[in-house]
C-alpha cells in the first residue's frame, strides 16, 4: 500500500515539474545589428525584443550591436557561423551569401505567415534569388523633396510638380543667399547614387530601365546620356548643395533646412530618422515631404523610385529557424511599424501594402507615416521606378557612385562614365550577379529567371 502511495506521489510531482513547476529554458534567437545609439537601442528593445519575448515562451530574442556588422556578417556566415538572423545592407549584399548556400530559404515561411499577400510584390521580389526567397526587405525608401512649410509660406512658394518650377525656386533661393538645396556626400559617398536614381528614372523611365537591367538595352543610349548630362548641369548650377556638396552631410543639411537657409533637401525617406534631432517638438510639424518633380513631359507625376536600405535573412546553420522566422514576422507587422516610428521614424519601413496610420501621431511622425502611405499606394498602382543601390549589381552600382563624381569635377564625360557602366554590367551578367526585373505593370520574371539557376536546396515547412 505504501509503495502504491509513493508511486502516486512521484507521478504527481513529475506532472507538476513537467507542467510548469520548473520552466523549460528558452531557445536563444540571436540577431546582429549595427552599432546603433542608446536611443535607437531602447526603441528597438521596446518595439521588438520585449514584445516578441512576451508573446511566447519558447524563444528568447537577443540583439548584439556591432559597428562593423556588414563585414562581421560576411566573414562569420561564409565561415559557417554567425547569428540566426542575418543583417545585410540591401539585396545586393544578400546575393553572395545566397549563392554560397549560407541562407535558409524563406518560401515556406512566406506562405505560412502570408508575407506574399502582406508585402508589396515589386519590393519583396528584390529578395528572390536563385529560385528562392532569401531575405525580407525591412526598409522601403524612395527619393523626394524635404522642405520647410514655414519657409515656403514666407516666400510664397508651392511644392513644385515639374523641373522648371523647382529650378525657379532654387534660383530665387540662391539669389537671396540661401542654398538651392542642402545636399552633400561628406563622409558617405553613396549619397551620389540618390541623384542617379532620380535622373535615370526621370529621363530614361522605369520601363526602359527594367529592359536595361534585363540585358535588353544600351547603357549609352541617348536617354542615358541625357540623364547624366542633365544631372551634371544641376551640379554645375549649384542645385546640389550650392557649391558645398562635398562638405555637407544629412545632419548639416537638416540644420540649414530648419534655419530657413536652404530651399530643399533632395533625399530618400530614410532622412526622416535624423529629422527629430533638429525639428524639435515645438516645430516638428514644419518639416514636409513631397515627391520629386517631373523633369520631362513624359515622366509621370508622382513617380517614386523604390529601394531597400537593409534586409534580414535566416542563417542556413541556425537551429532555431522557426523562432527566427517568427521574429521576422513581428518586424513585418503594422504593430511593430507604429511602435518603432514613435522614436525612430524613417528607418524601419517594411513594404506593407497597407502601411499603418496613427491618428494620435503628430509632427514628423505623422508626416513620415503619411509619406509612406502615399508611396506604398503609388507602388501598388505601378507608379514606381528603380533605385540604383537595390536593383543594380555591385560593380555597376559603384560607377554611379564614384564615376558620377568624376563627371561632376570634369575628370570624365557622361559618355565615358556610361561606357564603364556597360562594361561592368556585362561582366556581372556573365558572373550571374544580375537579377531580372519586372517593369511596372509588366509580367513578373519567373522564379528561375531571377539571379542564377534555381537552387537545389529544399525548402522546409515551418514547424507547427
Amino acid at each position: 500500500m505504501n509503495g502504491v502511495r509513493h508511486r502516486a506521489i512521484w507521478v504527481a510531482a513529475a506532472a507538476v515539474f513537467l507542467l510548469g513547476g520548473t520552466e523549460r529554458p528558452r531557445e536563444q534567437v540571436t540577431m546582429w545589428f549595427w552599432g546603433a545609439s542608446p536611443e535607437y537601442r531602447a526603441a528597438l528593445d521596446a518595439a521588438l525584443v520585449r514584445p516578441f519575448n512576451a508573446s511566447q515562451s519558447r524563444y528568447e530574442l537577443t540583439i548584439e550591436y556591432r559597428a562593423s556588422v556588414d563585414n562581421d556578417v560576411r566573414v562569420a556566415v561564409m565561415g559557417g557561423t554567425g547569428p540566426d538572423l542575418i543583417y545585410t545592407s540591401g539585396p545586393s549584399d544578400v546575393t553572395p551569401l545566397a549563392r554560397a548556400g549560407k541562407l535558409a530559404p524563406l518560401d515556406a515561411y512566406a506562405q505560412h505567415y502570408g508575407w506574399n499577400q502582406r508585402l508589396l510584390t515589386p519590393v519583396l521580389d528584390t529578395c528572390r534569388q536563385f529560385g528562392h526567397l532569401n531575405c525580407v526587405p525591412l526598409s522601403l525608401e524612395s527619393d523626394g523633396m524635404f522642405y520647410s512649410r514655414s519657409l515656403f509660406k514666407e516666400r510664397g512658394w508651392q511644392p513644385p510638380a515639374d523641373g522648371a518650377g523647382a529650378e525657379r525656386i532654387m534660383q530665387q533661393a540662391a539669389a537671396s543667399g540661401l542654398y538651392p538645396s542642402a545636399t552633400g556626400n561628406k563622409s558617405w559617398q553613396p549619397v551620389n547614387e540618390n541623384f542617379a536614381d532620380i535622373f535615370l528614372n526621370q529621363y530614361v523611365g522605369p520601363t526602359a530601365l527594367a529592359e536595361l537591367l534585363n540585358g535588353q538595352g544600351s547603357w549609352t543610349s541617348p536617354a542615358m546620356v541625357t540623364a547624366m548630362t542633365e544631372l551634371n548641369r544641376w551640379f554645375a548650377h549649384g542645385y546640389l548643395g550650392g557649391g558645398d556638396y562635398f562638405s555637407l552631410d544629412f545632419d548639416k543639411s537638416l540644420v540649414l533646412l530648419h534655419d530657413h537657409r536652404a530651399a530643399f533637401i533632395f533625399a530618400p525617406t530614410i532622412l526622416f530618422q535624423w529629422a527629430p534631432h533638429y525639428f524639435l517638438p515645438a516645430d516638428d510639424d514644419d518639416l514636409a515631404f513631397a515627391p520629386f518633380p517631373s523633369l520631362t513631359p513624359d515622366a509621370p507625376y508622382p513617380l517614386y523610385d523604390i529601394g531597400v536600405a537593409f534586409t534580414y535573412s535566416i542563417n542556413a546553420n541556425s537551429t532555431v529557424k522557426d523562432g527566427a522566422a517568427a521574429v521576422l514576422d513581428r518586424m513585418l507587422s503594422p504593430e511593430f511599424v507604429l511602435q518603432i516610428a514613435k522614436a525612430w521614424p524613417g528607418y524601419w519601413a517594411p513594404p506593407l501594402k497597407a502601411f499603418p496610420s496613427d491618428a494620435a501621431a503628430s509632427g514628423i511622425i505623422q508626416t513620415y507615416l503619411q509619406a509612406m502611405q502615399t508611396i506604398t499606394l503609388a507602388v501598388a498602382k505601378g507608379n514606381y521606378g528603380f533605385r540604383v543601390g537595390t536593383f543594380f549589381p555591385p560593380a555597376t552600382r559603384n560607377v554611379f557612385i564614384r564615376d558620377i563624381e568624376a563627371v561632376w569635377v570634369g575628370e570624365e564625360t557622361p559618355e565615358q562614365m556610361l561606357e564603364k557602366a556597360a562594361r561592368r554590367f556585362s561582366q556581372e551578367q556573365k558572373l550571374g550577379l544580375v537579377r531580372m526585373v519586372a517593369a511596372p505593370g509588366g509580367p513578373r520574371p519567373g522564379t528561375a529567371a531571377n539571379i542564377g539557376p534555381s537552387s537545389q536546396r529544399k525548402t522546409a515547412a515551418p514547424a507547427p
